[in-house]
């Protein structure tokens, strides 16, 4: 590298994975920059903003390819001076509304160019989109590409390998929650564990981006803000796989729909046809009307208006769990029965659940879900005379019982089995009415008073748990008491839904119906909460990895203390899908790419 210089930081941009980028201004130049900052251990020997400096320089002198003008590593930080654009098209888009098809096609055009470019170096971007396409300047359609932290080189294929048919992919069924680049925009191929993303999956990309830029949103686009991070990717490639250019074009030009599918039909290492499709685009554009932006998707909308509740306090009904909508969420699938798919998971028979008797000991309107709650206390029999249980019961008077104390549940009308009673196992469980739920009429119910001395006797609400005494649970022998805690600890995390039937005489001897369980529905529910948590992330370990981490080499996790420490999450080594190498041999000049760029020696006080 030549002479150093020092960087005035000044207002942030933006941020990713690892770093932020600020407005800046170099020194030895003076010149206004774009500083790209991420948090790296002076031991890293593969730091990212490194890699894409490299990247940068191996793509310079193409219009719509930024300049970089210095790189340096100081302590705890690596940096990176390159040129000031405008906004993102992410960003025009959303303050501005979707852009009419002249403009979209002049995109095209330009993103084509660039793809040219990148790939006639063998380099793949990996992560197309509109938050990486830039306006170069106020006033300007002149763009520029953004964000090469994820490019890689393509390794020397010797054979063509045909396109993967992904309508009956297993290995995408043995890996739902896998995805590569950014959901909405990736290719079907990035969903594919370990495959190898090429010029193909970038043109793929290109075309949902023009898609996104034309209607504000994607087909899926609802499925990305609901449901666990393992839902919305299962989703999101589901719908992608079920749309093609005939629905993807409806009412815009084919010509969006169609690269789309052209993208797909390319083979492995098959270069895209760039002089076709960029002529078509801007045939498009000379004969596109410079009228507003196409029509935007109008998502279903849910009604918001307060039904009749399903249930009525005191009840006596059958209630199952409903493990799909309690592991996926129910708001993912909400307004989009039609399209939902169903992780094919819990299909299985290991995920059945049973229906239990129970009393409404309450319900309650949830304002900000818009749905009705309630509270279930499950009812079992005695297997056998004199059997005694673990837990706090209060018996159910009976038609043939000669026995009636106040100690007992009174029923109306009579109920006829002996040998009944009210349990909780831990504490009352609190269900969520699917919106299908139909009104329940019943035959058998408790009084009002008799529902309040219920949630009295049974402690509800329940008293909060000092923290001492929570952690304790955490790490009990007990593993009922440690998983009840957790569910504590997650309970604003996930909602238990149930399906409702009324209980009728036919009821007494159905042999699917579980009379006899005296842990209610706890193992069902933590098994679903748990499954929920591992799909967003969680184990219930409290950690984000399934094992042991151990820390790889140029990590100091603990190596930066300053006041900004939270918003400076620390990198470690880059990983090895992203290299400039072509096989085994590093690319040749690679190595002394960086030397004829400005050093970074140092950060000044933010102007």
């Amino acid at each position: 590298m030549v002479e150093g210089t020092t960087i005035r930081k000044g207002t942030k941009l933006g941020s990713g994975g690892f770093g932020h980028t600020f407005r800046a201004i170099q020194n030895d130049t003076q010149q206004v920059v774009a500083l790209k900052q991420s948090r790296a251990s002076l031991r890293l020997k593969r730091p990212l903003l490194q890699h894409e400096a490299k990247v940068l320089r191996m793509l310079a002198g193409h219009p719509n390819i930024p300049e970089v003008y210095a790189y340096g590593r100081i302590e705890h930080f690596e940096l990176m001076s390159m040129q000031l654009l405008h906004r993102s098209l992410g960003d025009v888009v959303d303050e501005d509304g979707p852009l009419g098809v002249k403009q979209v096609a002049n995109v095209a055009c330009q993103m084509i160019d660039a793809l040219r470019h990148i790939h006639s170096h063998r380099l793949v971007h990996r992560d197309i989109k509109p938050d990486n396409i830039m306006l170069q300047s106020s006033g300007s359609w002149k763009l520029g590409l953004i964000d090469f932290g994820l490019t890689r080189r393509l390794p020397h294929m010797k054979a063509s390998v045909s396109t993967i048919n992904h309508l009956d992919s297993s290995s995408m069924a043995n890996n739902p929650n896998h995805v590569f680049g950014t959901l909405p925009f990736a290719s079907l191929n990035a969903h594919e564990k370990g495959a190898e993303l090429t010029f193909r999956d970038d043109v793929e990309s290109l075309a949902y981006s023009l898609l996104w830029l034309l209607r504000g949103s994607l087909p899926w686009s609802y499925y990305l803000k609901h449901g666990t991070s393992v839902g919305r990717i299962r989703q999101v490639f589901a719908q992608k796989k079920r749309h093609n250019s005939s629905t993807l074009g409806t009412g815009i030009p084919d010509l969006f729909g169609e690269l789309v599918d052209y993208a797909r039909s390319l083979s492995l290492n098959e270069r895209p046809d760039y002089n076709k499709w960029q002529g078509h685009f801007k045939q498009l554009e000379e004969s596109a009307t410079s009228s507003g932006p196409m029509p935007v998707r109008q998502d279903s909308q849910v009604s918001t208006t307060r039904p009749e509740p399903p249930l009525e306090a005191g009840q006596i009904i059958l209630v199952r769990l409903d493990p799909s909508a309690t592991t996926d969420g129910y708001t993912i699938r909400e307004g989009h029965e039609s399209s939902y798919v169903p992780d094919p998971l819990i299909n299985g028979p290991e995920w059945s659940t049973a229906y239990r008797p129970a009393i409404v000991a309450k319900i309650d309107w949830d304002q900000k879900a818009g749905k009705y709650s309630f509270l279930a206390v499950a009812i079992s029999r005695h297997l056998e005379k004199g059997e005694t249980v673990d837990t706090k019961i209060i018996p159910i008077s009976a038609v043939a019982s000669h026995i009636s104390t106040s100690s007992m549940i009174q029923v109306e009308p009579k109920w006829p089995l002996n040998n009944c009673y009210l349990y909780v196992f831990k504490q009352p469980v609190k269900f969520y009415c699917l919106p299908s739920q139909e009104r329940v009429k019943c035959t058998w119910k408790l009084t009002s008073p008799d529902c309040d001395r219920l949630l009295n006797e049974f402690g509800f609400p329940p008293g909060s748990l000092a923290q001492s005494q929570q952690r304790l649970d955490l790490k009990s022998p007990d593993h009922d008491i440690r998983h009840n805690a957790r569910m504590k600890e997650w309970e604003g995390y996930y909602k238990l839904y149930a399906h409702v039937l009324p209980l009728n005489l036919n009821h007494f001897e159905d042999g699917t119906i579980d009379w006899f369980s005296k842990r209610a529905w706890f193992d069902e529910c933590v098994k679903a909460v748990r499954y929920n948590n591992l799909n967003n992330g969680f184990w219930w370990t409290g950690a984000w990895f399934p094992s042991a981490y151990h820390h790889k080499e140029g990590d100091l996790s603990a190596s930066y203390f300053e006041s900004d420490y939270s918003m400076w999450p620390p990198q470690g080594e880059r990983d090895d899908s992203i290299t400039l190498a072509s096989g085994n041999e590093e690319v040749q000049g690679t190595s002394n790419m960086l030397l004829d760029l400005t050093t970074i020696t140092g950060l000044e006080e933010e102007f």
